[in-house]
């Protein structure tokens, strides 16, 4: 009877250092989750600076390249004018001449 008591106390005892065990491995698996979680949205937060980032310089080069275009634009007129200036100049000489 002492000899069953023994083998179902130290069964009882085995069976409780492996739940500890478990519990022990079950928390270390717990924390691996949710360091990788921390480490997941610490790169997404960086993506979305980054994201950010790009947006800013996009929208500059966008407001460059519009004021780029609207000089550009402006230059071709102000060429245009004095290419029909120059044209009348020309024109004016030509027919004083020939008079």
């Amino acid at each position: 009877m002492i000899l069953m008591k023994r083998v179902y106390v130290d069964i009882i005892s085995e069976k409780e250092k492996k739940l500890h065990q478990l519990q022990s491995d079950a928390e270390g698996a717990v924390d691996i989750v949710t360091r990788a979680i921390s480490g997941l949205e610490l790169v997404n937060q960086e993506i979305e600076d980054t994201k950010a980032e790009i947006d800013e310089y996009i929208s500059r080069l966008t407001e460059q390249r519009d004021t780029l275009i609207h000089n550009q634009k402006r230059n071709a007129v102000v060429i245009k004018n004095f290419s029909k200036l120059l044209s009348a100049e020309e024109a004016d000489e030509v027919s004083g001449a020939v008079s």
